[in-house]
């Protein structure tokens, strides 16, 4: 197993909570970090690491493959959202072709009873045979599917990042601005519950974003109000560890 005091350069894929805690504790062996996030506000988030160099793309297989063999990572560390399926299987694949040691970091999932959907078509199908507001909270990504949905605009209201560009977005698709609530996370119970209170919800729309993402929050402010809870379930994958073990192997390496 390779020491740890030969990474001398990582590469670090994700603007997650998780990327975040893995390249503070990585920096601290003055190891050379590069950190690639997918939108311009993961970049801000990461405007506070100091020394890091910071790539704002996103890459297909072969992108990732000229990057690797262009800087010759010593580790890569895949610390992206769960439902960042399209960009850990990419920057797997490359690391195989490449060789170069790769590892998945998988975000614990929080024990729930709730409505589970393996896709938003079925959540939408779902959703057509209810009546009352709904909450999404499920990011941008899907917006566009959502207004399928019989009286979308009177029915739906987003939570979602302050970013221009996205908000410019949903008002074209016919949201309406008053249903835009733009705010970044992460949500306390009592937040939650405010927001499905203002807004008088009777479901609210999430993926399973794990401890660190808030869902424990959620789900609790879902069950004191009666409000229905759907979730989209996380895409399958291949394994990983989660940041605990990660620390834990990359002490094991260290002293090894």
């Amino acid at each position: 197993m390779k020491n740890v005091m030969m990474f001398k350069n990582v590469f670090v894929l994700g603007g997650t909570t998780e990327a975040r805690k893995i390249i503070s504790f990585v920096r601290n062996y003055g190891i050379q970090v590069t950190v690639s996030v997918a939108t311009t506000y993961g970049e801000e988030l990461l405007e506070e690491e100091k020394d890091v160099q910071v790539l704002q793309q996103r890459l297909d297989e072969s992108g990732f493959e000229a990057l690797f063999k262009k800087q010759q990572y010593d580790l890569v560390i895949d610390a992206t959202h769960p439902y960042a399926k399209e960009a850990t299987q990419n920057c797997k694949k490359a690391c195989e072709k490449l060789e170069m040691p790769y590892k998945r970091i998988v975000r614990e999932e929080v024990e729930h009873r709730i409505l589970s959907f393996s896709s938003v078509e079925e959540i939408i199908s779902y959703l057509e045979n209810t009546q009352g507001n709904i909450l999404l909270t499920t990011g941008s990504k899907d917006l566009q599917a959502y207004t399928k949905l019989t009286h979308f605009k009177e029915r739906i209201y987003i939570r979602m990042l302050p970013m221009a560009k996205s908000i410019d977005e949903q008002l074209e698709r016919g949201y309406l601005m008053s249903h835009l609530i733009c705010m970044q996370g992460p949500f306390s119970l009592e937040l939650n519950k405010a927001m499905l209170n203002q807004i008088q919800a009777r479901y609210m729309v999430t993926k399973d974003s794990g401890t660190v993402g808030g869902m424990e929050e959620k789900v609790e402010a879902a069950r004191q109000l009666g409000v229905t809870l759907l979730c989209l379930r996380r895409p399958d994958e291949e394994g990983g560890m989660n940041l605990q073990q990660f620390y834990k192997w990359f002490e094991e390496v260290k002293h090894g």
